[in-house]
């Protein structure tokens, strides 16, 4: 069913898709999407959680640089799909299901990501007393605006403008001073 409501979101987006619609592709009666899911929002939110997990690793380049620069190019792509369109306009959505769906979304996605921050502590390239879960949100955040609220794409300039950004934020305070390295 999670395949489904993909590929169904993909043809028609979160305003044309249809629980109909999506049961047919799957296969199955309407009445088991609401009996394993509650809501069709509850079942678009698990299709994105999923989407994310196959869509955006949590990569491990040897740096932060490349990891952030990966992670967020693979966000970006993502955030800009028809499911993670999806999930940015079910992000104010207040159903119990809905809202237990989206704190699920989040609470795996960012307990992942942190990881990034973590390495980079471990190998000194962020600061001893960075929150990775603080730093990972100010790393995505931006992302979120520009496609969420301000409908701008995320160029590869100012990719590696965000990526210096969140690097110069969370690095140790000897490291704050140096100039942008040219890589």
């Amino acid at each position: 069913m999670l395949r489904a409501t993909a590929d169904e979101l993909s043809e028609a987006g979160l305003a044309g898709a249809s629980v109909g619609q999506i049961a047919a592709r799957a296969g199955v009666h309407p009445t088991s999407i609401y009996r394993q899911w509650g809501t069709p929002e509850a079942l678009v939110l698990d299709a994105a959680l999923t989407a994310a997990a196959l869509h955006i690793p949590v990569p491990d380049t040897g740096s932060l640089r490349g990891d952030l620069t990966a992670f967020l190019t693979a966000l970006d792509r993502h955030v800009r799909s028809p499911l993670g369109r999806a999930l940015l306009a079910l992000s104010g959505a207040s159903e119990p299901a809905v809202e237990a769906a989206r704190d699920r979304f989040w609470r795996e996605r960012l307990g992942l990501a942190k990881t990034i921050f973590e390495r980079a502590k471990h190998r000194r390239e962020a600061a001893a007393d960075t929150d990775p879960s603080m730093a990972i949100e100010f790393a995505i955040a931006p992302l979120y605006l520009r496609a969420g609220v301000m409908h701008r794409p995320l160029t590869r300039q100012a990719l590696s403008r965000h990526v210096e950004t969140v690097i110069r934020a969370f690095a140790p305070a000897r490291a704050r001073g140096r100039p942008r390295s040219s890589s």
